[in-house]
């Protein structure tokens, strides 16, 4: 009898510490005892848990589950935290670029004997942010290209030196496997340029109108043929329906309907630089039938993930 009576007593005297010592390392100011006597106690192996917060799942390569918990980004350039959802099998968080899936492949088509392939990059930063694309690499299964430089701001003296590209958010940039004089960042007139230059695709042609106001003065015929004339056309002035003895309507003619004279009046108007950037790489890097394609920054870490 005695000997149940002092076991019990044990019992309560070692639930009684066990409850006092929890208090002292969890609450030891409330204990009166001094916290440095404790410290690092609270970090040690016999007390792994966090206060004030719940347990997170572990997932592959000891990365969080996708339990709705975020990763705080790798960049510093206020990109948002990754959903660890969002992040491709096979792939940690340190092998993610800072721009991951803030520039995006929207789309990837292959190359045929009879029509060119097209991969299309769209921008999703920051309001205000840059990045410079030019370097970064497209990586498929059995190939691979480099982004090049283009022309931001094509010139009528046709002398504009390439540079990077950067990109904006809004920004696209379409690399075509077919071949071109050059790449260039589109802009309102460049629609001219589709009749001097052999670009395939065809470069689009909606220049700014004619300021019918700047007309007024000039022949009903003239007037007329020059309303009758669409989209960026350059006329052709060996076959004009305006009789030859109309100086100011051919001159009119010869020095308004061109890139330069449409570059010189309206470079600065506030829409004249596209968000399209067109590129030809004259190869085809996708598969006809199957491919994954990687979209790498300088330093080989994944923008975006392209399967098809």
């Amino acid at each position: 009898m005695i000997g149940k009576i002092v076991g019990i007593i044990g019992i309560v005297l070692l639930l009684a510490l066990g409850v006092f010592l929890y208090q002292v390392v969890m609450h030891p100011a409330a204990s009166g005892i001094p916290s440095s006597w404790f410290h690092g106690v609270a970090s040690s192996s016999a007390f792994n848990f966090s206060l004030g917060s719940s347990h997170v799942a572990q997932g592959p390569s000891g990365l969080p589950a996708a339990t709705g918990t975020y990763l705080a980004s790798p960049s510093s350039t206020g990109a948002p935290a990754i959903d660890p959802s969002q992040i491709p099998a096979g792939y940690t968080l340190a092998e993610l670029s800072p721009y991951f899936h803030q520039i995006r492949l929207g789309s990837v088509s292959a190359g045929t004997s009879y029509y060119y392939g097209q991969i299309t990059l769209y921008a999703y930063l920051n309001s205000g942010e840059k990045v410079d694309i030019t370097g970064w690499q497209i990586k498929t299964n059995n190939s691979g290209e480099y982004i090049p430089q283009a022309i931001n701001l094509y010139d009528p003296s046709g002398l504009t030196p390439a540079s990077d590209i950067v990109v904006k958010s809004g920004d696209t940039v379409s690399l075509y496997s077919s071949s071109a004089p050059f790449n260039l960042r589109l802009n309102a007139c460049v629609g001219y340029l589709a009749h001097v230059a052999n670009f395939k695709p065809g470069l689009p042609e909606s220049c700014p109108y004619i300021d019918r106001s700047a007309l007024q003065n000039f022949t009903g015929a003239c007037q007329n043929y020059i309303g009758s004339l669409s989209g960026c056309a350059s006329p052709d002035l060996n076959n004009v329906p305006v009789p030859r003895t109309d100086y100011a309507c051919y001159d009119y003619l010869q020095n308004h309907f061109n890139y330069k004279s449409c570059f010189t009046d309206h470079v600065g108007d506030a829409n004249f630089l596209s968000n399209q950037v067109w590129v030809w790489t004259g190869s085809n890097v996708v598969d006809q039938y199957h491919d994954t394609v990687k979209l790498l920054d300088r330093q080989g870490r994944l923008v975006d993930l392209y399967s098809y």
